[in-house]
């Protein structure tokens, strides 16, 4: 019984927190050739719910044994409620997936009034979603 239940809550969380790439739109890139994606949830006055993607490169490298491997391809989604006009956001929500598309982790622990630090992958997120310049 137990078994059947813990494949439902999978198998519902799966549905629920998967996004198809058509439903984001791109945003920017990291020094590290990460991808960023916006889905944009709700929208209420100056405040905005959305998922940010960010997208692995897949990289070949050589290990300590000498063989020649590829290793990223995974993605991890958060679930952001962005403040624009304050400049602010919380990360309500993160899971992390391997290249297979398997939950690799998942933290359901809210961080809060996170300061965006103009410069860096956040304020480009910002911009995006907050429609600002």
């Amino acid at each position: 019984m137990k078994k059947i239940l813990y494949l439902m809550l999978f198998l519902t969380s799966t549905i629920a927190f998967s996004q198809s790439d058509e439903d984001f739109s791109y945003v920017t890139s990291d020094v590290k050739n990460n991808d960023y994606y916006v889905y944009i949830e709700k929208t209420n006055y100056s405040t905005v719910d959305a998922w940010i993607k960010k997208v692995e490169p897949i990289k070949t490298i050589k290990n300590k044994k000498g063989k020649i491997v590829k290793t990223g391809g995974g993605h991890t989604l958060q679930f952001i409620q962005m403040n624009c006009s304050e400049r602010e956001f919380d990360i309500k929500e993160s899971i992390t997936y391997n290249k297979n598309g398997e939950v690799v982790s998942s933290n359901d622990y809210p961080s809060y009034n996170n300061k965006v630090v103009p410069g860096t992958v956040m304020a480009g997120i910002l911009k995006a979603i907050c429609n600002t310049d």
